[in-house]
Parts: structure tokens; C-alpha cells; sequence
């Protein structure tokens, strides 16, 4: 596939089979990562492979939040919410989640989250052109302080980004984007 056709094909997958994600592809994955542009060489990020254990122990975490956020934990309803939401996280072949170095300066602080972005895009589109869909999300999972002591992270020094869910997709996921015309403003 051509990059221009890598690029093109990416799409937030939402919906994967049951097929595990080969340890090789996953690895081809996190190298394209690691190669994105980042100021002064910091290479600013961490990323963290669950397994079996580290899964199931997030996915309580991840049902806690997807529950709380639709009904109060008195609701007779919560505990449904919140099996069905631990059986979706379990479900997802594998999870990747992301981290930022961080440092003092709040330039430098940028400048990394910009490279960690990228990193994550590479690591996107190498997944695209292995045939592997990826969910980049941001949701309360990543800023659970239980997650932070699981991890034995320091919230001063290391901020998690971003919890990648990926497998192989189970459906075709289609977009269409604006043109260039409606996207650009030319000056003089």
C-alpha cells in the first residue's frame, strides 16, 4: 500500500474480531512509533503492553466509569451498565496505553505532546497497513489515579496520553473529508 493509501484508509476502529494481535505486527507497530519527529531527541513517550491480568484489572475501571457516567451507583441499573461494559474491554484484543515524559518547561511540554501525537499516528498507520484497526482514546481510563498506582507512575513526572485499543476490524469503516479547498486559506 502507498503512504498516501495508508493514510487514506485509517479509520477509528470500534468493533474487532476475536483473533489476538501478533506479538511481531504489535512490535512493527511500536517502531514506526518510536521514529516520529520530536524536538531535541527526547523521544517522549512510554507505552505500556496489558496482558491477561493488567486487561481484566482496567476493564473494572473502564465499567466503573462507562456506568457512573449514564446512572449514580445506587441505580439498580449500575451493575448491568457495569458487566456489560467489563465484557466489551475484555473483548478488545489488545491495549496499548501511552505516556508523556514530562518535563518543566511548558514549551517543551508541548513540543512532546505534539510528539507523542505523532508517535501515536505512526503507530496508527502501521497498524492500517498490517490490517489491524486502532481506537485512540482519551477517556477517564487514563487519568484514573488507580491506574497512575498500578502502573507505580508519579503524576509530576509522566502523564498517560492515551489507551490504544486495536485488533483486527470486524467491519469496514468508511469517512469522507472535506476537500482541500474548504480546508486551506491561501495568503498573499
Amino acid at each position: 500500500m502507498s503512504i498516501a493509501a495508508v493514510i487514506k484508509n485509517r479509520r477509528t476502529t470500534y468493533q474487532f474480531t476475536n483473533e489476538k494481535v501478533p506479538q511481531e505486527i504489535l512490535n512493527q507497530c511500536l517502531e514506526a512509533a518510536i521514529w516520529a519527529p520530536n524536538h531535541k531527541m527526547r523521544q517522549p513517550w512510554l507505552f505500556w503492553q496489558l496482558g491477561e491480568v493488567s486487561q481484566a484489572w482496567l476493564a473494572q475501571i473502564y465499567a466503573e466509569h462507562r456506568a457512573s457516567k449514564k446512572v449514580s451507583q445506587q441505580d439498580p441499573e449500575w451493575t448491568c451498565l457495569y458487566d456489560k461494559a467489563v465484557q466489551k474491554f475484555q473483548r478488545i484484543p489488545q491495549v496499548i496505553l501511552v505516556g508523556q515524559k514530562l518535563v518543566e518547561h511548558p514549551v517543551d511540554v508541548m513540543e512532546d505532546y505534539a510528539a507523542c501525537a505523532c508517535a501515536i499516528q505512526n503507530f496508527q498507520l502501521m497498524a492500517t497497513e498490517c490490517q489491524l484497526g486502532v481506537q485512540w482514546s482519551t477517556g477517564p481510563v487514563i487519568g484514573d489515579d488507580r491506574v497512575y498506582q498500578y502502573l507505580n507512575l508519579d503524576k509530576t513526572q509522566t502523564k498517560l496520553i492515551a489507551a490504544l485499543y486495536m485488533g483486527f476490524p470486524d467491519c469496514e469503516v468508511t469517512s469522507v473529508r472535506k476537500s482541500v479547498e474548504a480546508s486551506l486559506i491561501q495568503l498573499d
